[in-house]
């Protein structure tokens, strides 16, 4: 009997394939990766800071963050019209003049809000009027 790969088992990737992926593309590609409990995602953050030392290694737990966890509003007079800015968490690494890596863990598992949030970050690296620095920042997701 011919054994049939499935697409998951085709175009999966192991570990090593996984940091070398975001080595190579996570400055400009938000990378998401997918896998069994215990398969060693989490362990990529380290596998990717050893790779690049001048970078800061950022873990962030998107089940434990609700909306407000994001960014919250600071009020700033201007002339006689009030204007609304926004303090950025600083689990995120934005206001580092630093490259990061930045890691988002359990995604799929976060608040429907939260993921709305971070879909803006994964898509078009910005959050708010805050952007993250193109060929600096590494993002990946699991």
């Amino acid at each position: 009997m011919a054994r049939v790969n499935t697409a998951r088992q085709k175009f999966a990737l192991n570990i090593d394939e996984c940091a070398h992926a975001i080595l190579k593309r996570g400055d400009k590609r938000t990378v998401l990766v997918q896998g069994d409990m215990g398969s060693g995602k989490s362990s990529i953050l380290m596998m990717l800071a050893k790779a690049l030392p001048t970078h800061i290694p950022i873990y962030f737990d998107a089940t434990t963050k609700d909306l407000g966890d994001f960014m919250v509003p600071m009020f700033d007079k201007l002339d006689d019209e009030g204007v609304v800015r926004y303090a950025y968490n600083e689990e995120l690494g934005l206001h580092l003049d630093k490259p990061v890596i930045l890691m988002i863990d359990e995604f799929g598992k976060a608040n429907p809000s939260v993921k709305l949030a971070l879909l803006r970050l994964m898509l078009e690296r910005k959050i708010g009027k805050k952007s993250t620095q193109e060929g600096k920042h590494h993002l990946c997701y699991h």
